[in-house]
């Protein structure tokens, strides 16, 4: 299992960024190549993206159901879905630092400039609400 992590300060209010992020309807705010996110009566979220899965330089329409889970008291939402390469992920919100973290059992080329970029979304997003 490979895991990826980024963290980034917060510029606001802890609470205000997680009532953010805990809404699954903002993650194609701010995931790369995210195209939607649904929530689901089941508890899952659909998801679609474009993405290039089979690395042929071409990128692919691909729509799944993940599992997103929102803890307010800790301020972490933690997600996975299911496929061929375990991806899970989570993003913690401390008072002054953003974390996030993705694993997989895949080495994905850019990855990590995708969570900082995530990241750095998120702070410009809410930035603009304020």
């Amino acid at each position: 299992m490979t895991t990826y992590t980024a963290t980034r300060p917060l510029d606001g209010n802890a609470d205000e960024y997680f009532a953010y992020i805990a809404d699954p309807e903002n993650l194609p705010a701010y995931f790369p190549h995210m195209v939607s996110a649904r929530s689901q009566p089941d508890g899952t979220v659909e998801t679609t993206a474009r993405v290039d899965t089979d690395r042929d330089g071409e990128e692919e329409t691909v729509t799944s159901d993940a599992r997103f889970d929102a803890d307010y008291a800790a301020r972490e939402i933690r997600w996975s879905a299911p496929g061929p390469n375990d991806y899970s992920g989570s993003l913690r919100l401390d008072d002054d630092t953003a974390h996030l973290t993705i694993d997989t059992t895949e080495d994905i080329p850019g990855i990590q400039l995708a969570l900082e970029d995530s990241l750095a979304a998120i702070a410009e997003n809410l930035r603009k609400k304020a």
